[in-house]
């Protein structure tokens, strides 16, 4: 990822959240205070995620929507599509409980 984009965004904390998804597998989560997206990135092996977070988990979004937020500046401002994926999301998460 170009560093340029990744500094383009306005993080909460200077050196994000360190969390568990996997036992043993930490990650830091990142969470823009712009745009309002969120990610987690691998120490270990420097990968990152975009991610959709609730309560209890992060969920990993569409391939598509991770490759685009990993490439692009930061939008500044949530964004109408982001906004309707995590409405998806949500609605998907009520539906299957």
């Amino acid at each position: 990822m170009d560093r340029d984009v990744w500094n383009s965004h306005q993080w909460a904390s200077a050196h994000g959240r360190q969390v568990e998804i996997e036992s043993g597998n930490p990650l830091v989560q990142r969470h823009c205070i712009r745009c309002r997206r969120d990610f987690v990135e691998d120490p270990s092996s420097g990968e990152r995620r975009a991610v959709f977070v609730s309560v209890f988990s992060f969920r990993m979004l569409p391939e598509q929507i991770n490759r685009q937020w990993l490439a692009e500046m930061c939008p500044g401002a949530p964004l109408p599509l982001d906004i309707e994926v995590r409405h998806k999301l949500i609605e998907n998460r009520i539906r299957q409980s």
